[in-house]
């Protein structure tokens, strides 16, 4: 059995967040209360897990509509800042694209008759809705995600509970991932055979098998 990480791994979502920022900013200029380098690092800013961390009491809904305020204006009604959130994600959804490896990697390993899973944090819905948009869900016999099972990565058990469902032992899986300590560290103390995927550079890592492409 293979599993797969999805963001970073099998879809790219910095490309697609990047993309998505420079339509939505195009879009919406004459109502930005923002420039073009103020929008980015706000942006940045409201992504950025520290200052996730001083909003967790927050709700999803409640980070976008702050920033939406930030970008257009603490006056906007939160109708308003919910529509510009739906806008972003419309872009965001039209830049949906897997890496160029990942399609020929997962005919390969379905030619070979292999069982491919999906271990990953988020939303179950949105997740699931991310692979169909993708064009890759079909690929999978087992999809774990943190929010249908009360775990997420790193801790152990959310590998433990996709082993169990896919009736398997962890040392007879593999699990692929871009993170080094959520994924490939994670998956390794869980039993699993980690691989860490790093795209971004050649840096390898001790006692860890490293690819840089799929």
């Amino acid at each position: 059995m293979i599993f797969f990480d999805i963001d970073g791994t099998l879809f790219d979502q910095e490309k697609a967040e990047k993309l998505a920022a420079i339509h939505f900013f195009k879009e919406n200029i004459t109502d930005l209360q923002v420039n073009q380098k103020e929008f980015v690092a706000l942006r940045d800013l409201y992504q950025n897990n520290f200052l996730v961390s001083l909003l967790k009491g927050l709700s999803p809904q409640e980070r976008n509509r702050m920033l939406m305020r930030d970008l257009f204006g603490h006056h906007i009604s939160n109708e308003i800042a919910d529509q510009k959130t739906n806008d972003f994600l419309k872009f965001y959804k039209q830049n949906w694209i897997p890496f160029h490896d990942v399609i020929p990697c997962l005919e390969q390993l379905k030619s070979k008759r292999l069982n491919l899973g999906i271990i990953c944090n988020g939303d179950y819905d949105r997740q699931v809705d991310k692979l169909d948009g993708l064009g890759i869900k079909n690929y999978f016999d087992v999809i774990t995600i943190s929010n249908q099972k009360g775990l997420t990565k790193p801790n152990k058990h959310i590998f433990l509970e996709a082993c169990n469902e896919a009736n398997i032992k962890p040392e007879q899986s593999y699990y692929i991932g871009d993170n080094l300590v959520y994924d490939a560290i994670a998956s390794k103390n869980a039993g699993i055979n980690g691989i860490w995927i790093n795209r971004k550079n050649r840096t390898t890592y001790d006692d860890l098998n490293v690819i840089h492409s799929l």
